[in-house]
């Protein structure tokens, strides 16, 4: 399970729930992930999903992903926000692999 969430001067230490995605292999087709979105908000749902998809595909897993990122409100460019969703794989992804290697083995 992730959790997304993004701070900017002036805002509260409270963060809103978001988006909540699962997501899983699709079995039949292994480059690509099924998901569902349990808890829609709409300014984040696309992000929680596309990041949800990434990590379910890498990780050959479920996974859960909550995210309030809102990408329009923190004004990105499409590359600044591809790199964003890159970061944010490679970051849970590394954590991921360095937890599966103690128990695999």
């Amino acid at each position: 399970m992730v959790f997304l969430a993004t701070t900017l001067p002036g805002d509260s230490g409270e963060k809103p729930l978001g988006s909540f995605v699962y997501a899983m292999p699709d079995r039949t087709s292994p480059r690509t992930a099924l998901s569902t979105t349990l808890c829609p908000s709409q300014s984040s749902e696309e992000y929680a999903t596309r990041v949800a998809k990434i990590l379910a595909t890498r990780m050959d897993r479920p996974v859960y992903v909550g995210s309030s990122i809102k990408s329009e409100q923190l004004g990105l460019t499409v590359e600044e926000e591809m790199e964003g969703v890159r970061s944010i794989v490679d970051a849970v992804m590394g954590r991921w692999m360095s937890e599966w290697g103690r128990y695999s083995g």
